[in-house]
């Protein structure tokens, strides 16, 4: 979602709407980029609270270590900006720590699903 408003403002509204001072930037980073902010650090917490209270297991691992090169890329991407210095890097190391996370969320979901087939399986009677 919170893309979609970016490549709204971004695409759509044109270059005549880049801010052009940094009191503009600002602006433009807690309205536009503000939800933005807010999903990356929830998804972080949220990792860094499953990978601790996971009893460890490591395949949490993988999903916070995403998590935490998003929040590095928009963190990165926040700086570039403020600094008027575009910079597609971050934007795509935030990209590819929230890919990293989707996948391995999936994966470790597929995994957990599977284990937990195969053991209802082993106590059901047509299992054995």
């Amino acid at each position: 979602m919170t893309n979609v408003v970016d490549a709204i403002w971004h695409g759509l509204l044109g270059s005549e709407a880049e801010p052009q001072t940094r009191r503009e930037l600002v602006r433009h980073l807690v309205t536009v980029h503000l939800v933005l902010y807010a999903g990356v650090v929830m998804l972080f917490l949220a990792t860094a609270w499953a990978v601790r209270h996971s009893g460890g297991r490591r395949a949490l691992a993988i999903p916070f270590a995403g998590a935490a090169i998003q929040l590095a890329g928009e963190v990165w991407h926040a700086y570039s900006h403020l600094q008027f210095r575009p910079n597609p890097f971050p934007e795509l190391a935030g990209f590819v720590g929230l890919a990293v996370v989707i996948v391995a969320t999936i994966v470790a979901g597929r995994g957990a699903r599977g284990a937990a087939i195969e053991r209802r399986l082993q106590r059901s009677p047509q299992g054995r």
